[in-house]
């Protein structure tokens, strides 16, 4: 997020709640998240508790995704670290091999 001075005062409705924030986020991308979160409260309607309960319990379940997300990130970027080990390596054994044909071609 942005520093405060571009950040501006937005009201948005989430889980039947009207609450004032301060976001430097796009209209189109509140709408969004809005929605999702919506979506998301209304599937625990089921439960039938009151709307803290079941706040709590999607805040809960999306910070498990995110841990779950930041992990699927991590071994990602290991993945994608070794690839790119990989590649130096095969880059130098094929410049190495060139090189000796090269040689052996004099």
């Amino acid at each position: 997020m942005a520093d405060n001075d571009s950040l501006r005062s937005v009201s948005i409705v989430v889980a039947q709640e009207s609450i004032q924030i301060r976001t430097d986020l796009p209209d189109a991308e509140l709408k969004d998240i809005g929605e999702f979160i919506n979506q998301r409260f209304d599937r625990s309607a089921k439960f039938q508790m009151e709307n803290r309960k079941r706040l709590a319990l999607l805040a809960v379940e999306l910070t498990s995704e995110i841990f779950e997300l930041r992990k699927q990130l991590r071994r990602a970027k290991i993945y994608y670290e070794t690839m790119e080990q990989d590649l130096k390596n095969l880059s130098l054994l094929l410049d190495e091999g060139l090189s000796r044909n090269e040689i052996e071609n004099l």
